[in-house]
Order: C-alpha cells, then sequence, then structure tokens
C-alpha cells in the first residue's frame, strides 16, 4: 500500500469556495477508481501554506497509470481550470504504513517534514514515512493523529503543520 497526499494552497481567495465544492464532488470520484482505498480531506486551522491537504491510500503506485484514474481526471486534469489560483501545489507518494490513519471530528492530523527520521517533537507518536514519487518535496514525512490539546500545544512550532478533518475518511465508492 501507498499513501498519496496532495497538499494545495490558494492565491485567489474568490475562487476558493468554489474550488472546495468541486473538490467535494471530485473526492467520491477518485474513491471510485480501482485501486484507491480511503480518501480524506483536511484544512490547515491556522492557514499557513499549504492549508488544504488530501490523504489517499492507494493499493500500489500503478493506480495513477491506469486507463481508470485517467479517464476520471487524475493528473491534475479535473481541477485544470483552478490551476491559476494554486500557490501552493504538492503531491507526495508515500510508503511506510499500511493504510492513511482515519482522523475523526475533534482530532488533528500533525505532518512533520524532515530529511532523516527525526521531528522536533520526539514524545509524539509519529510514523515515519519515506517519500517515493511524484514531487518528493521531502525525505521524510511523519505523521500523528491527535487530540486536539495536543495539537494546539505543538500548533505554532517551527516545522509542523497541523490538519484538521473536513470530511470523514471514504473507503471505495462502486
Amino acid at each position: 500500500m501507498s499513501i498519496y497526499m496532495v497538499q494545495h494552497s490558494f492565491a485567489k481567495p474568490e475562487w476558493e469556495q468554489e474550488w472546495n465544492d468541486w473538490y467535494a464532488g471530485n473526492l467520491p470520484v477518485l474513491m471510485s477508481v480501482p485501486g484507491f482505498l480511503t480518501g480524506q480531506r483536511f484544512k490547515s486551522p491556522d492557514g499557513n501554506p499549504p492549508r488544504y491537504m488530501a490523504m489517499y491510500t492507494v493499493r500500489e503506485p500503478g493506480v495513477f497509470q491506469s486507463e481508470t484514474y485517467i479517464a476520471k481526471g487524475g493528473n491534475g486534469v479535473n481541477s485544470q481550470r483552478f490551476r491559476p489560483a494554486y500557490q501552493v501545489w504538492i503531491r507526495n507518494l508515500l510508503e511506510g504504513i499500511a493504510q492513511a490513519p482515519e482522523v475523526k471530528p475533534g482530532e488533528a492530523l500533525l505532518v512533520v517534514d524532515s530529511p532523516e527520521r527525526v521531528g522536533p517533537h520526539v514524545d509524539l507518536p509519529l510514523a515515519w514515512l519515506e517519500t517515493t514519487g511524484f514531487h518528493q518535496s521531502t525525505p521524510w514525512r511523519g505523521l500523528a493523529v491527535v487530540t486536539a490539546a495536543q495539537a494546539e500545544r505543538v500548533r505554532n512550532d517551527p516545522g509542523v503543520i497541523v490538519y484538521e478533518p473536513i470530511t470523514a475518511q471514504m473507503g471505495p465508492v462502486c
């Protein structure tokens, strides 16, 4: 299994709601692609780039070359009209855990990028994933699902992005 993460920030606030509405419809489209096993969207409450993130579990990296994925607008084809508004668009494929963690309401996902498998908070339960594909914006990414209180404690720490869920984790759509 691989974890696919897409991070965005918008430079045109007047388009942001339309983009969010579009993405709400696009998430089930991607989850209908064979090989997409989970999907969930997030937002950083602090507004720090990258402000939005989607995280998926995919069966294997070959899903991104599948006819179905391409036909359903994968590789950014469906979101083409929003590209002029992208301030940040980062796609990473990661290995190291069997499935993307589910983040429930009242919880947060901490994301820590690092050149090594070491984060700023050794006391946090970070699972380390190695970046293996797409933009490879970081060699290692640590993930931890934490309580709101734990997230608040590290919210302003350098190197930590706090994401709150804006959707529930979805499974495959048939």
